[in-house]
């Protein structure tokens, strides 16, 4: 009897630890399958902002390439602007010269009227000596941006000699008044110039620190969202950890538990019945009552 029920008991505790066999296997499945989803939202979102990471990175690099073509736009129109002022500067005695040509022109045409009698201006050639004059100044200008002239007081001596001075005096109708007043007109228009090209470059230079300090400020907000993202990545990344870390726990206290409770379901074998008895025995038996009986 006692036997029985300690059979019973064992296949009752078999039963249990077969039950308790499955379920275990039921919560490593449903946990595997937790840490595949907790791994497919963990990559997703490091691919996320590792593509946000790439993206700005990006930007970064394009403001930075951006920039620098803008530096270098800047210094181009800065040199064609310097470049056009000087032009400008050069054209306007080229236009008060001209002025005194037109005028010691028609002065000459006006002593030729009155002692040879009325005669009518011709239009053709104040063109083509105009034309003249513009190819002419535009020649000078041309050789002084391809040399570059050093200030040599030796070199402006031969104005001062007797034969200069008496070529600008066979100058016909020329009046000393007349050439003061167009040397202040002068040094008038050349000041009111060189005021202008320093406003000029005031306000060009205002516009360009203007750019440049917005493409600052762009990339200083550039760099910000970067190492905001690299620290949400941080974050995430040590999250990743804890989960993995977790998860193993998790393993091997199922894997613990699962070696202890193997032992107590292992079947305890029965005791096997006495054998019956043999032959010898039964013969023995037989004598030992005969010797009695006697």
């Amino acid at each position: 009897m006692q036997l029985q029920q300690r059979v019973n008991e064992l296949q009752e505790e078999a039963q249990e630890a077969d039950a308790c066999q499955e379920e275990l296997a039921m919560k490593v499945e449903q946990l595997k399958a937790e840490l595949v989803v907790f791994k497919g939202l963990m990559s997703n979102n490091l691919t996320e902002l590792d593509t946000k990471i790439q993206e700005k990175a990006m930007k970064v690099d394009m403001d930075i390439c951006r920039r620098i073509d803008i530096t270098a736009k800047l210094c181009d129109v800065a040199q064609q602007r310097n470049c056009e002022d000087v032009i400008q500067m050069f054209q306007v005695p080229s236009m008060g010269g001209r002025k005194r040509e037109r005028k010691a022109a028609t002065e000459e045409d006006t002593s030729l009227s009155e002692s040879d009698g009325p005669r009518q201006p011709d239009g053709d050639e104040e063109e083509s000596a105009a034309l003249s004059i513009n190819e002419e100044m535009q020649r000078m200008l041309n050789q002084l941006r391809e040399y570059d002239f050093e200030d040599d007081c030796d070199s402006l001596t031969w104005e001062e000699t007797e034969e200069t001075l008496l070529l600008w005096e066979d100058f016909s109708g020329y009046a000393m008044a007349a050439a003061e007043a167009q040397g202040e007109q002068q040094e008038d228009s050349l000041e009111k110039v060189i005021k202008d090209t320093e406003s000029l470059f005031k306000t060009r230079e205002k516009e360009y620190q203007e750019t440049i300090d917005q493409i600052e400020l762009e990339l200083a907000t550039a760099k910000n969202d970067m190492n905001r993202h690299l620290h949400e990545y941080m974050e995430m990344c040590s999250m990743k950890r804890g989960l993995d870390v977790q998860m193993e726990t998790c393993r091997r206290l199922i894997t613990q538990s699962g070696d202890r409770k193997s032992p107590a379901f292992t079947a305890v074998p029965l005791s096997e019945p006495p054998p019956p008895p043999s032959e010898t025995e039964d013969s023995d038996r037989d004598v030992s009552s005969d010797s009695s009986m006697r």
